[in-house]
């Protein structure tokens, strides 16, 4: 576990507020989407896979996408010859769906993934606990792309945390104003950390007349915005939502630093 401070919650940590309506087309109705599931399927999307995700539940219910994304994660793990590939015939759907479906929990325990209680059948009956085995594919393929230039060596939260802290530190203009002790530290909720570390790592980038106190909940949001419509503006590939921020969720805040962190230092 590269970040072990990053772990796996249970999955009555989910975020039950819903934000937003989504329109399935397979099913043709609208459902509703928490955040930490609009979250995981703009992942998943930015993959460029077909088909395209619009319900996590219905549309990953078959594996067969799961799969693609275990390839990703490690090139050449999917033994191809073990994919049950959709359309299937309607006598042998639902086998041949959790068949795949039970594949993804191999592959999964396969790269140490904790996904103790969770089985295929969950996978295929749309379950929550899909989402555990989402947040653990997602934070694999992140840290993945976090390593020491040609090495497979992946760097550690605490490598994070100490080259952040340092950027900080070093600019002669801000001197550390905003250093923080870890992805749980409460001041990160303004925003003002991050905003910071992206006009070190290219100058001018912020402009500071827009960014807020970071006090009251309308300006967290206010900030928590500008910072991450910077960050993806100055090349950084980020999932988090502005009420990742805003809530102190450290899981996505840590990759939100990570990936700073992966254009900064040029790794």
């Amino acid at each position: 576990n590269a970040f072990p401070s990053l772990e796996v919650d249970d999955q009555e940590d989910q975020i039950d507020d819903f934000d937003e309506m989504q329109y399935n087309d397979q099913t043709e109705m609208f459902f509703e989407e928490t955040r930490e599931e609009k979250s995981f399927r703009h992942w998943l999307n930015s993959l460029n896979f077909t088909p395209y995700v619009s319900y996590l539940y219905e549309d990953l219910k078959d594996g067969y996408l799961l799969l693609q994304v275990f390839n990703v994660l490690k090139p050449g793990m999917v033994n191809q010859d073990e994919i049950n590939v959709p359309p299937f015939k309607p006598l042998q759907q639902v086998y041949h769906a959790v068949e795949n479906c039970n594949y993804c929990i191999t592959l999964g325990s396969e790269l140490g993934f904790v996904l103790v209680g969770i089985e295929g059948n969950n996978i295929y009956e749309g379950n929550k606990l899909l989402l555990s085995l989402l947040w653990q594919m997602m934070r694999y393929y992140t840290l993945s792309l976090m390593t020491y230039g040609d090495s497979d060596k992946k760097l550690t939260e605490q490598e994070v945390i100490e080259w952040c802290n340092k950027k900080l530190k070093e600019d002669k203009v801000k001197k550390g104003r905003h250093v923080f002790r870890n992805f749980r530290d409460s001041t990160l909720t303004s925003s003002q950390a991050m905003l910071d570390l992206i006009d070190i790592i290219q100058p001018g980038s912020i402009g500071y007349d827009m960014v807020a106190a970071g006090i009251t909940p309308e300006d967290k949001l206010e900030n928590a915005r500008y910072c991450l419509t910077m960050a993806r503006k100055i090349g950084a590939t980020v999932f988090a939502l502005p009420e990742d921020i805003i809530e102190g969720n450290n899981k996505m805040i840590g990759l939100v630093f990570a990936r700073l962190m992966k254009v900064g230092a040029n790794l």
